[in-house]
């Protein structure tokens, strides 16, 4: 190998193996290219990582094994590459990984292991990493995370550990002084998430989750999505008055007080679809003026009094599809809503002779609410737009 690189004259800098049958990281690679600082061999039938592999990769920058069928990372298994910033092991077969496998990287920012089977991870193995700014563990195997796993990353701004089979996950190690960009726990089995105040995403879906807390004063919560999970209540989630978004579409919320949006001062879009809503109130005394998206798509609503919502003057899309709605009561549609401009009601089961108001109302309102008849179900015709029967 070193000869067939000696013609080029200059060292590259760069390595890439393309369809390559390598079973590990050849050892005399970093000594016959002493300045390479990108390392490509995906892809290429590495099974193996040996102690002295990168005994002598002193300049290497980026390292890629993703697909490859590395079942072990070992102890000290990446020696000598002290100022490397990105490894990348996706899409292997580690089962396994040493506590101190890495050992030396205090450089290292990025760290990619998804898609592999690991199932225990020791709880001081990521202790060297104080660069680490971003891993991901998702598709892996895991059933815990040591509750100080990530104490000494403190350089830590985003983590993915979705599609686990985690039951516990104490964030309070995340809890700091400056913010965590991102953390994905979704697809879990998580059944409490408690929510340190300085985490700005939240991706939490698809578990099982009842009790929502969160950890110290002044929240900087942005974005929470709590789709598929089991809450029962609107106010089960408590005031995050940074919060932009709110997802809580597919939990088991049979009823919603849209009084309960105010304790959410910058909230724009919620999401409450796919729930068993059949009652909608409201008990604020003024209006509130933030929010302006507002998903009720696949519920239990049989009908709908739009002064339930003539407190949210502001919103610009309003999704009432795929409900079981025959009627929708409105008066001064336009004045009581008048930035609409989108109104989703395909999916219903409205009668003909029944929405003779609500066509009259849409007529000169600014929301677009037509559907094509395609859209409509078995039985029903297309009146001003509206499939009906």
């Amino acid at each position: 190998m070193a000869s067939s690189f000696a013609s080029i004259g200059k060292p590259p800098r760069n390595v890439k193996f393309e369809q390559s049958t390598v079973t590990s990281v050849p050892l005399g690679m970093f000594q016959a290219f002493p300045n390479l600082e990108e390392y490509d061999a995906s892809h290429s039938g590495v099974k193996t990582l040996q102690t002295s592999s990168f005994s002598s990769a002193t300049n290497i920058r980026e390292l890629n094994l993703t697909g490859n069928k590395i079942q072990q990372l070992g102890n000290n298994a990446f020696q000598g590459a002290n100022k490397i910033t990105s490894i990348d092991l996706s899409q292997n077969v580690i089962s396994e990984v040493k506590e101190n496998a890495f050992d030396g990287l205090s450089h290292l920012t990025v760290l990619n292991l998804n898609s592999n089977q690991i199932s225990i991870l020791p709880s001081k193995v990521f202790a060297p990493l104080t660069a680490l700014e971003s891993i991901d563990l998702q598709y892996n195997s895991l059933t815990k995370i040591d509750d100080s796993q990530f104490e000494t990353c403190t350089n830590l701004v985003s983590l993915n550990v979705s599609n686990n089979a985690l039951q516990k996950f104490d964030l309070k190690q995340f809890l700091r002084e400056w913010s965590v960009d991102s953390i994905d726990v979704s697809f879990n089995r998580l059944k409490v998430i408690n929510i340190p105040k300085n985490v700005k995403k939240l991706i939490a879906s698809n578990n099982q989750i009842q009790s929502v807390q969160v950890l110290g004063k002044e929240p900087q919560l942005i974005f929470l999505r709590l789709s598929q999970n089991k809450l029962t209540n609107m106010d089960q989630v408590p005031s995050f008055n940074k919060l932009v978004t709110l997802d809580l579409s597919y939990n088991e919320i049979e009823t919603v007080d849209f009084n309960s949006v105010t304790k959410f001062k910058n909230l724009m879009l919620l999401k409450l679809d796919g729930n068993r809503l059949t009652t909608l109130s409201n008990s604020m005394i003024s209006q509130w003026t933030y929010l302006k998206y507002l998903t009720l798509s696949h519920n239990e609503l049989t009908q709908i009094n739009m002064d339930v919502l003539k407190m949210l003057p502001k919103i610009i899309k309003l999704d009432l599809s795929n409900n079981k709605l025959t009627t929708v009561q409105t008066k001064d549609f336009s004045d009581m809503f008048p930035v609409m401009v989108r109104l989703m009601i395909e999916g219903n089961d409205f009668k003909c002779d029944g929405i003779a108001s609500l066509v009259k109302e849409l007529k000169y309102a600014m929301a677009e609410h037509k559907v094509t008849v395609d859209k409509c179900k078995r039985g029903q015709r297309l009146m001003s737009g509206i499939c009906c029967s």
